[in-house]
């Protein structure tokens, strides 16, 4: 089973062009912060450097590679592919002029169904909650429609 300090070099491996954007920001966070931070620059790195530039054979390797972790990784890596990958390349590109649909079509199934999961969770009326107390319950309940809670 595919552990989280896995993920990082399968990326860096499988796109050495990401390894520029991720040495521009190297800082000493500790290990359990870098990867949030390295899974931040792939995304900015998928939107930037390659859907901007219209490098869809890459694009599609990138989404293939998260549906593989999700396939294969226990519960703290599809945790962080969810939340870490899909969800801020959801906010990432719905600050882009093409919008987080543009990449729709680059999903398999498993990555459909976390995105769909994600939609629900984002389409609550949570009107009378605060950002954190909403965001929260955003990732409480994809979290657990996902099965992570329970998953080893």
């Amino acid at each position: 089973m595919l552990e989280k300090h896995q993920i990082v070099p399968r990326l860096l491996s499988e796109f050495p062009g990401f390894r520029a954007r991720r040495d521009e920001c190297e800082t000493n966070l500790g290990r359990d912060l870098e990867i949030y931070r390295d899974i931040l620059l792939f995304v900015r790195f998928l939107t930037d450097d390659l859907y901007e530039k219209q490098n869809n054979k890459q694009v599609l390797a990138a989404f293939e590679k998260m549906e593989e972790f999700l396939r294969e990784g226990n519960s703290e890596v599809r945790a962080l592919v969810t939340f870490g990958f899909f969800e801020t390349l959801r906010i990432v590109a719905g600050w882009k002029p093409y919008g987080s649909d543009a990449f729709l079509h680059f999903l398999y199934p498993e990555s459909r169904r976390v995105w769909t999961k994600l939609d629900a969770a984002w389409n609550l009326d949570l009107d009378d909650c605060g950002v954190l107390e909403r965001e929260i319950v955003i990732w409480r309940l994809a979290r657990q429609s996902l099965g992570y809670l329970n998953a080893a």
